[in-house]
Parts: C-alpha cells; sequence; structure tokens
C-alpha cells in the first residue's frame, strides 16, 4: 500500500531539516519502534526526520505525500496505545525539538507552544504567570501536543474538562503539507483527539485559568464500590464542584501499597476491610470557603454511606497522596505479565463494569485492579497474571473483547484517556454503530486521502 522510503527520498528529507536531522539504519535507537503499551510490539521505521518548525513539517509531509510514504508523528512517545508506532514503517516525524514557549499573552490569557513542550513545563510556565493550565492526565513528561492528539483529560476533568476545552487556537499541517489554523478553518478541531491521523498539531494556543486559592483532599472509604461511585455521583450533581473525584478500588490500593511501601489510602476502618475509597478535592476562594464546603460534605456522610472521612490538607500529605496515586501504573509493572484496558463509561454504570471486568478476570485465574476519574466516566482497568506473555496474550485478547464490549453495551466508549492507537483497533468497529464508524473513515479520507498519517491506528 504504501512505498518504501528510498535513497532519493532520504536526500531531500536532509535538505530539508539538515543532514544530522534525518536517521536511518542502525542510527534509529529502539525508543522510535514503540511507545508505553504494556507487551507492545516493536516496529522499525524506515527513516527518522527530527523536525524543528512548522515549514519543515509542511515540506516533509509535502514530500512523503508525493512519494506514498507513510508518516507516524511522534512526541515524547508515552503512550499506551501504540498511538505514535510506526506500524507500517516509512516515516517517524519527531516534533521533540519543536520544544519552544512561544508566547504568553497578558491580556488573553493564552500560553502559545510548540507541541514537544512538556506537560509539566506548561503547568510551570502557567504558575510563573500566576495562572493555571488545568488538565493533568497523569504522564507530566508527557508532550502537550500528544495530550491535544488524544484530547487527554485525567482526575480533574470532572471541573475543570479536557484538554481540547484549552485549546484557543492551533496550526495544523495537513497531510498534503497546507498549514492552516482553528482560527482559520474551525473544521480543523476534528485534528484534536484524532492521534495524528487527520493532521499534524505544530503550535497550540492554550487558555489558561486564576489558580484556586486554596483546596482540600478527602479520603472516604466505602464497604463496597457501587457505594463509593454512587456518593460520588451525588458530590458531582451538588453545589460542591468538587475539583477530582477518584473511585480508589481497595485492591489497587493494597497491591500498589505492598509494591511501593507507601500505603497512603485506607485498606481497613475498625477492623473491616474497605472495599473503595473515593478520594474528593474540594476548592475555595478562601480558607473560610472551603471549611463551608468541608462542613457540607461531613453532614452529607451518613446519606453517602461513607464509613468515614479522613481530611489530607498539608502540602506534604498531599504530595504524598499524589505519589501514591501516580504509582498505581508504575506497581503494576512489576508483575511477570501485565496490560491495562482504558475506557470511558458513563459514571453510573462504572460499578457494574467494574464488577463485570473483575468477575471475567477470576474466570481466567487473572488479578483485576481498578481505580477511575468519576466525574470524567474514565476507568482504568489493570490486569496481571503470574503466566508468561505467551499464555497471557490470548487470555487478555479473550477479556478485553469482552469489557470493550459491555463497555459499549453500558453506553460507554473504548478510546478512554488513551486513545486507540493499534492496541484497540480491532476492537472498534464493534464498539460503534456502523453511523459512528461511517463518520470516522469518511473524515479520514477528507483529510488524508491518501492514507499516509499515521496508518494503521484508529480505522486505518
Amino acid at each position: 500500500m504504501f512505498n518504501k522510503v528510498s535513497a532519493d527520498l532520504i536526500a531531500r528529507l536532509r535538505a530539508i531539516v539538515g543532514e544530522k536531522q534525518v536517521l536511518e539504519g542502525d542510527a534509529i535507537g529502539a525508543d522510535y519502534a514503540h511507545d508505553e503499551l504494556p507487551g507492545g510490539a516493536a516496529h522499525m521505521p524506515e527513516a527518522v526526520v527530527v523536525a524543528n518548525s512548522t515549514e519543515a513539517v509542511a515540506a516533509v509531509l509535502k514530500l512523503c505525500s508525493e512519494a506514498g510514504v507513510a508518516v507516524t508523528v511522534r512526541g515524547a512517545g508515552t503512550g499506551r496505545a501504540g498511538g505514535s508506532v510506526p506500524v507500517n514503517g516509512g516515516v517517524v516525524l519527531s516534533l521533540k525539538e519543536m520544544n519552544n514557549i512561544v508566547a504568553f499573552d497578558e491580556n488573553a490569557g493564552t500560553l502559545t507552544v510548540q507541541p514537544g513542550v512538556l506537560l509539566q513545563d506548561v503547568k510551570a510556565e502557567a504558575e510563573k504567570h500566576g495562572l493555571y493550565y488545568p488538565p493533568d492526565p497523569g504522564e507530566k513528561t508527557a508532550t502537550i501536543g500528544g495530550n491535544a492528539s488524544t484530547n487527554a483529560g485525567g482526575p480533574c476533568a470532572v471541573k475543570y474538562g479536557s484538554t481540547r476545552d484549552y485549546v484557543a487556537d492551533a496550526v495544523v499541517v495537513l497531510a498534503d503539507g497546507s498549514i492552516s489554523s482553528l482560527s482559520e478553518n474551525s473544521a480543523l478541531s476534528a485534528v484534536l483527539g484524532s492521534e495524528g491521523t487527520l493532521g499534524v498539531i505544530t503550535q497550540l494556543t492554550l487558555k489558561l485559568i486564576e489558580k484556586p486559592a486554596c483546596d482540600v483532599i478527602l479520603f472516604l472509604p466505602f464497604m463496597d464500590a457501587e457505594s463509593c461511585i454512587n456518593a460520588a455521583i451525588k458530590l458531582r450533581e451538588s453545589d460542591f464542584a468538587p475539583a477530582i473525584l477518584e473511585y480508589l478500588d481497595t485492591d489497587m490500593v493494597e497491591f500498589s501499597g505492598n509494591v511501593t511501601g507507601n500505603p497512603i489510602f485506607p485498606i481497613e476502618m475498625d477492623g473491616e476491610r474497605v472495599g473503595a475509597t473515593l478520594m474528593l478535592t474540594i476548592e475555595g476562594a478562601n480558607d473560610d470557603e472551603l471549611d463551608e464546603k468541608m462542613e457540607a460534605v461531613a453532614e452529607l456522610a451518613e446519606e453517602l454511606e461513607c464509613l468515614d472521612i479522613l481530611v489530607v490538607d498539608t502540602p506534604t500529605l498531599k504530595r504524598d497522596t499524589w505519589d501514591a496515586h501516580d504509582a498505581f501504573h508504575t506497581s503494576t509493572e512489576t508483575a511477570k505479565s501485565e496490560d491495562e484496558l482504558n475506557v470511558n463509561v458513563p459514571a453510573e454504570n462504572m460499578a457494574e463494569l467494574v464488577a463485570f471486568a473483575k468477575a471475567q478476570g477470576e474466570e481466567k485465574g487473572l488479578k483485576v485492579l481498578t481505580y477511575g476519574h468519576v466525574g470524567s466516566g474514565g476507568l482504568h482497568i489493570h490486569v496481571l497474571s503470574d503466566s508468561g506473555k505467551a499464555e497471557f496474550a490470548p487470555e487478555m485478547a479473550e477479556l478485553a473483547g469482552a469489557v470493550y464490549a459491555k463497555c459499549a453495551e453500558l453506553g460507554g466508549s473504548i478510546d478512554g484517556e488513551y486513545g486507540v492507537g493499534y492496541a484497540k483497533k480491532a476492537y472498534l468497529k464493534a464498539a460503534l454503530s456502523e453511523e459512528q464508524y461511517a463518520k470516522l473513515t469518511a473524515e479520514k479520507a477528507a483529510f488524508d486521502p491518501k492514507g499516509i498519517l499515521n496508518p494503521g491506528k484508529i480505522t486505518v
């Protein structure tokens, strides 16, 4: 379907970006063949082009389009769905050196950056100007371009939304090398969340907001997952405007705590095992307002059916809490075999999907550990096994198919926070209606008629 990268093409690419900015053969590092997808296969590109400007990206895409060569865009490679992996070979277009903070507009409250800027640096730059960039999908070393390409959300999406909600403008290069922007063409908004299959984002103008003056984290332990999630839904629909509503399954909490030695979240209360814990963050304009909200939550304790309310209000405890939360991903990597299913499901159906996934895992002798963002419906399902990869792979594929089908039945979507990539591609068509799938394929054909951008992902 795609042509190979020729010596002539290599020479012409080097004429665009410079001799040292094009890698081929043994000069291509192994990292370019994979992302952080657990158990993902390695796919080496034929060439890597490290671009440093919008104009260079445009010239590279025009050249590759004319040559019929596949192009896979890559940032930091922190994705977990294989989205930046060149499954069809061709050229990897790396934007890692497009990492400049371009401008801060005080009047508009916006920050303009190149796509290779890391999320942690976007947040730090916003803070430097006394402002706040809310989206926080967890991996702080991901690039902001990658976040925009997957429309990353995270725990605070319940109050603040996802990356797309903070994109005021974006410069986009299409497959034929043409350059445009959201402000010039609103149809380009489809590129946000398209995982590099519709266009290449080369600049983002991000909206910043005022940072809340103060906040507090509360742990609300429950006897079971359903009570925990139902309480979260009640709080989401209240006047508290919670910033974070995290469902934390105790099996996950205990496993991670044993690995890290940092058992921050409750496992037992009064000698009884906790089923799940709600991690609630509320914010206030001042301490008095925060105290009022805390008192209101306490008054709801009986109605919410929580076992207790534990307060996390010092900088050290807050940092330890987030360290323990962030360790959920890394702790599961200690298993002999592991994988993760990441989906979005309506909050009212989250407990049912959790129970289903656990039952499927138990049936197959697999350990299933879960946590989720109740506000946005994002659910992380980690699957662990003591078996080797050869035995684990078919069991995992069967479990994934069942969970994704159940997710769709419950009104959810399988893309989750990581996107579809190639890892979920085989399951996507079954999870969508014919109309939804047809819309995706038609959109791809309209934006990228030759299909050279990130082939092998989502629908193509």
